[in-house]
Formats: C-alpha cells, structure tokens, sequence
C-alpha cells in the first residue's frame, strides 16, 4: 500500500484520506470486477450445487482447461509432467500424476508461471525473508475468485457492491498511533466502510460502535478476532444496534460454539465461516447447516493415506497450481450434508480419540473389547490396531507383515461383526514397518471420527 505510506496520505484529513484510498481501490478494483467477475457470477447463480453429476462434470472440465493450459504454457508443466495431461479426463485421473512438494513449487515457480503471466508482472519481484514467492494471477483468474467469494456471500442474502458492508481489517489505512477521531475510512466505489483492527481495542470500541450505528451495514466481515471482540463489547454492555445486518462473515477454519453465540447475540443475524488462508490455500465456506463445504467449482482437494492433502486450484492460469502438497491440515467428512449441497465436507483435525471406537448401530465399543481380540489372536498376529475413518468401516491393521492369510482375516472379521455387529465393513491389513510405538489404548484404537458422522453440524471447540 504504497499510497498509505507517503506523506500526502498521512497528512490528509479523514474525508480525503477515504477520497484517496477510494480512488486506488477503484484502480485496482477493475482487475477483480471486470466483465470476467459478472459473467462467472452470473453463471455460478444459475447452477445447482444439490446436482452431482452436473457439479462433477463442470469440475472436470474445469480440470482439462486447466491442465491444458498448463500444458502448453508452462515450461515446468510441460516438462515435469509431460504427455501425462492428456490422459486426465476427470478428477479422480489425478491420481496417476505425481505429487508436488512445495519446496519443488517455490525453487521453481519461475518455469511454473505461465508465458501469459510474466507479461502481466515484467517488474522485479522483492520476497520477505521467509515469505513463500508469490503466485502471478491474471485477471480473469482474480475474477473468478471474488466472483467465487461474491456467490457464497449471496447464498446468505449479502450482496457485495450493492449492499452496504463493514470490513475489520488490519492494515495502515488509519495510522497505528492515532488516539482519537475516526478509525475507519471509506471506499467509496465499493460501498465499504474499513475499520482499523489495530484499533479494535479498547479504550476505541465505543467509538467503533457508535460509528457501526450511523453507518448501517448490510453485513459485515473481516478480520474474525476483531468481530469477536466488538461482539463480547456489545454484550458485555448491553448495547442495542440501530442497524440490522443480514450476516457476519468470518476467515476461520474453527469456530467455538461460544464464539459463534457471542456473534450472533451481538449482531442479530447468523454467522457464517469460510477459509482461503493464502493463495495455495482451497476455498472452503459455511453452509446453513453450519458445515464446513470445499468449493468444487474452485478445484480439487484431494486426501491420501498418509493424511497428506493435495490441492489443484481451476483459478490460477497465471501459475498453475497442480497436485501441491499443502501445508494446511483437513479432514474429509464422509456422509452427505444435510444441506443438499454434493461438495465435499471438511474439518480441522483434532488429536484422536482413543478411548473408544464407534459401532453403527451398537454405540461406543470400549478399548477393553479391542483388546480382547487382540489377545485371541496374539500368536499369528502380535500386534495389532484398529482405526475408524468412517461410522460405517473400522480397519484393523497387523504389525510385521504385509501378507495377511485369508483364514485369519476371515476369523478376525466374524469376531469384529460379533462386537460390532453386521452392519459394519471390516477391513484387515498387513504393515511390515510396524505401528504406533504408543501402549495402551492409544496405540489399540485410532478413533478419527471426533464427532458422529451425521452431518448435522460441525464440531464445536467448546
């Protein structure tokens, strides 16, 4: 923001400052919300995220856009993967292309941007030490994610530039030192109001929210610490508001139970969450039911065995991001959301349970069970680990081996369906490098279910 920072701008009073930054924000405005922005708008309003195969057959060609972009643009693409794009029809192919390590990503990003891209961005890029380089996007793909973002808002009755909105955001737009006055500044082009996170404190809160009063914003969003404490002030205060907002918006994958109240009694209105991290982040958002939703229209996440998550994001023709391993943590959620909406259901992984696995129809199956079939089948299989993924499935993984007698694996699943009962898939598996070094139950029972899989809502923190 190198307007904030010169001297015109700081010494500026507060009308014209937002005159200033109204008049920047409209130049860099254009390249999110260009014709690009309207027509994918328009075309995500008319699709019906409750249809499978018609999500899934627009994320596929989705894909090959992508890969075929990536193919005839991207020095890296071209070499590193080969003839290999062409043979990638649907998502699921992606399976037989190698991963991308983000060390491999970074050392070479410059043979990752496309021709298109460094045409965009000629000028030397200056990186902070230990900040990751970043990804050169073109304008339709700036586009198509605020487009993205603009949707999912407007699923919950908040319009982006028509309605009024109120954005907590941390930045230099309101000097850090100043102690009185407004701290807030206005965008005018954008029908946006900012305020100062850095000012979010007290003793500024009642100014912020007497500000919040004669602005009325239609909804608001931003920075989720600073909506989180204007909120407890309201509470604790017993403030009413003049203003009835439609939603509150915030960036965070978890969101307590407690919080979610403190928000929702502060402002009246629902609050819903959404994720996008960093730009090698997947877009995730909240639906009605209060699950957390991974826009398929955006890319495709993937989940391997080993809990590693690989992401490849449609929105990034400028530097195509294919199979990246990233460094974020998420869990699949298996089992339809009750909202209707076919894209995947994801969380936070939390440490897992290992109290206790969970039969469908039975309830919890303490560990003390679990060691009983252990100990009746000690001899052929010393040491063995039962981990749940999902409420209809348990596996049960035997140390030492990766060949498992077909008689033993029998006799060890009639003994599950026996606890467990019928209703259940038991799958036994062999693993010569051993398992958890952990005794007890921690190393008997991997309960990675958190919650029972209904779908009803996320996991609280609380």
């Amino acid at each position: 923001m190198k307007l904030l920072s010169t001297e015109l701008y700081g010494n500026s009073p507060v009308y014209l400052q937002s005159l200033l930054l109204s008049l920047r924000e409209y130049a860099n405005s254009r390249k999110r919300y260009g014709m690009g922005y309207y027509r994918f708008l328009h075309q995500l309003s008319g699709m019906d995220e409750n249809d499978r195969q018609s999500e899934e057959r627009y994320q596929d060609q989705e894909l090959r856009s992508l890969l075929r972009h990536a193919a005839e643009h991207s020095a890296f693409y071209r070499d590193f993967y080969g003839e290999d794009l062409a043979d990638i029809r649907v998502a699921s192919d992606l399976r037989q292309l190698p991963v991308i390590e983000e060390e491999l990503f970074n050392e070479r990003i410059d043979e990752i941007r496309t021709q298109n891209g460094r045409k965009k961005r000629a000028e030397p890029e200056i990186s902070e030490p230990g900040q990751l380089p970043r990804l050169w996007l073109n304008n339709l793909d700036l586009q198509k994610q605020t487009a993205a973002m603009d949707h999912f808002k407007k699923q919950h009755g908040a319009i982006n530039l028509d309605m009024k909105r109120a954005t907590f955001y941390r930045g230099d737009f309101v000097p850090i030192g100043q102690k009185e006055g407004a701290f807030w500044r206005d965008i005018y082009y954008l029908n946006q109001r900012l305020y100062s996170a850095h000012h979010c404190t007290e003793p500024y809160l009642s100014a912020v929210v007497r500000n919040l009063n004669d602005f009325g914003p239609d909804f608001i969003d931003g920075l989720f610490e600073s909506i989180v404490t204007i909120a407890r002030f309201i509470n604790d205060h017993r403030l009413l508001l003049d203003f009835q907002a439609v939603a509150v918006f915030v960036e965070t994958g978890i969101l307590s139970e407690s919080e979610r109240l403190e928000i929702e009694s502060a402002f009246g209105c629902p609050v819903r969450r959404w994720s996008m991290a960093t730009e090698r982040s997947p877009f995730l958002s909240e639906c009605a039911v209060g699950n957390l939703h991974f826009n398929m229209r955006t890319g495709v996440l993937e989940f391997t065995d080993k809990g590693e998550v690989l992401l490849t994001r449609f929105h990034t023709k400028g530097t195509p991001l294919i199979r990246l391993k990233i460094q974020e943590q998420w869990m699949p959620v298996h089992c339809a959301c009750p909202c209707g909406s076919v894209h995947p259901v994801v969380r936070k992984p939390f440490k897992p349970i290992s109290g206790f696995l969970q039969s469908r129809s039975r309830g919890k199956v303490t560990s003390l069970y679990l060691a009983t079939v252990q100990g009746k089948f000690q001899q052929a299989a010393p040491s063995m680990q039962f981990v749940q993924n999902s409420l209809d499935a348990i596996e049960i993984w035997l140390s030492g081996t990766d060949f498992v007698p077909p008689q033993l694996e029998q006799d060890i699943i009639q003994e599950m369906e026996v606890i467990f009962g019928e209703d259940m898939i038991f799958t036994v598996k062999g693993r010569s490098n051993g398992l958890s070094e952990e005794t007890g139950p921690a190393g008997l029972i991997i309960n990675n279910l958190q919650f029972p899989r209904t779908c009803q809502s996320d996991y609280s923190t609380d």
